[in-house]
């Protein structure tokens, strides 16, 4: 058969579902035949034709949310549909994924590069000199999504969707090696996430404030009587987002190359945001001060005393360079469990946290996020091989998790609130190994609110960890602790 007869037969000349259909059975037949010649497998190769209808009959619609200008640009979405023909569902993922992520990176650069790093900073301490449009493919998947809700880029709820489309990119597509198998609505709703969550996305209005008042401070000199209206706004917004606002002024602040109406800005400013911001946020500014002086980072530590003398937060210093160095080891963890094979990758982590430990205790500036990091990774994500839990890690999360005083477990309670602490309660073992904590911290204290909260975690329907926030009887206990 010719190249051109070929062609006909695998493109009706009215492209219709149906003929399309027609078209895939005749050619699947003679596709499996060619592997058989070459003495390649042709078991779980290719999705069932059935399935491929699915995707077939429903992608015209799916794809009305893109501009029909923007579609003829797609070339990924015509690799999507040549995958999905073919029946290479985990192919058709990944060129989905990657068109994906670039959408969100110009998003990203559209929206404010500068602030996304500060926030990525924040995150961990391996995105704190990338600056780069390019060095935005350093960023881990679910790091860049976490960043972008951060932002309200997206939100929590379409981060979560986003989140389930990288998980199943990790684990059923052309990616990484794998046997798992992806169905053809399952495909549909993919497609639809990507589409309308990130290739699509705009900022909410809220972020849009906060990427303005940036802009403003870098470029003019605010006059003194718009500060107040300015702090007056900044309260009003998502306490998250207030919290990261406070850490990348403050590390625009410590930048020795800024302009000087840069830096006077930011002094106007601070007390503003420095009081609607959340005591665990203050510490970890404090804690920079010890940080900087062990470095011998004069300019910076000279500047964190600023900070701390205008807002008058100087209690929140701390000397000692223990704390510091203890968060950026705990948001490396974090980093790493979230990303593929955590659960051959955390062990060095969790042994060198154990290094940094100082012998009065957990720090008031790393508390949240000790308990945070520890019980995300004792839990596991529930997902893959050994449900993302790094077996050889566990000792040193069962010896953190036992020295928690009742202050931590104060701390636990509260981060069921957290949309990353409770994003993989969903999955039935990070569900159950998330109930044996809480029935074993009960041992802690006989604080009665605390145990009953904590025996409310044990208790509540299966797989309904990630709404406890909403339970009568859990927020009844919590009220008083």
């Amino acid at each position: 058969m010719s190249e051109e007869s070929a062609e006909i037969v695998l493109i009706p000349s009215e492209s219709t579902p149906s003929k399309i259909e027609t078209s895939i059975a005749a050619f699947s037949e003679p596709l499996a035949n060619f592997l058989k010649h070459l003495g390649l497998p042709t078991d779980n190769i290719l999705s069932p034709i059935q399935e491929r209808r699915k995707v077939i009959y429903n992608l015209e619609s799916t794809l009305e949310v893109l501009p029909l200008e923007e579609r003829a640009k797609s070339e990924y979405l015509s690799k999507f549909a040549a995958s999905i023909t073919m029946g290479l569902f985990d192919g058709a993922l990944t060129f989905l994924w990657d068109e994906t992520i670039k959408a969100l990176g110009r998003l990203i650069v559209g929206f404010d590069l500068q602030y996304f790093y500060n926030v990525a900073g924040t995150i961990s301490p391996k995105y704190k000199n990338l600056n780069l449009e390019e060095e935005l493919e350093a960023i881990s998947a679910h790091d860049l999504l976490e960043i972008c809700r951060r932002m309200g880029l997206i939100s929590d709820i379409n981060f979560t969707r986003l989140e389930h489309v990288n998980y199943l990119r990790n684990h059923a597509s052309a990616a990484h090696p794998n046997e798992n198998d992806i169905s053809g609505m399952e495909m549909i709703s993919l497609l639809e996430y990507c589409l309308k969550y990130a290739i699509t996305a705009k900022p909410d209005h809220s972020a849009i404030r906060i990427k303005l008042l940036l802009e403003n401070i870098r470029k003019n000199e605010i006059p003194n009587e718009d500060f107040v209206l300015i702090g007056e706004d900044i309260v009003n917004q998502p306490q998250e987002r207030i919290d990261d606002f406070l850490l990348s002024i403050f590390g625009i602040y410590c930048d020795q190359k800024q302009e000087l109406h840069v830096k006077k800005n930011i002094e106007k400013l601070i007390p503003y945001v420095w009081n609607c911001a959340l005591e665990e946020t203050k510490y970890q500014i404090g804690s920079k001060f010890g940080w900087y002086r062990k470095n011998g980072d004069t300019a910076r530590k000279n500047a964190t005393q600023k900070i701390l003398e205008i807002v008058n937060g100087l209690q929140y210093k701390d000397e000692d360079s223990l704390a510091a160095e203890l968060i950026e080891k705990l948001q490396n963890l974090k980093t790493v469990h979230f990303e593929w094979n955590n659960y051959y990758n955390e062990y060095p982590h969790a042994k060198s946290i154990s290094e940094s430990i100082p012998k009065t205790g957990i720090p008031k500036s790393v508390r949240k996020l000790f308990v945070k990091v520890i019980c995300i990774c004792y839990c596991g994500n529930g997902k893959g091989y050994k449900r993302g839990v790094d077996e050889r890690a566990i000792s040193y999360y069962e010896n953190f998790i036992n020295s928690f005083t009742i202050e931590e477990v104060k701390e636990y309670l509260m981060l069921f609130s957290d949309n990353e602490f409770v994003y993989d309660l969903d999955t039935p073992k990070a569900d159950e190994r998330m109930r044996e904590l809480a029935n074993n911290l009960r041992s802690k204290t006989t604080n009665v609110h605390i145990n009953k909260a904590l025996h409310r975690i044990t208790t509540v329907p299966r797989l309904t960890l990630t709404k406890i926030t909403s339970d009568s009887c859990y927020k009844e206990a919590i009220k008083y602790i």
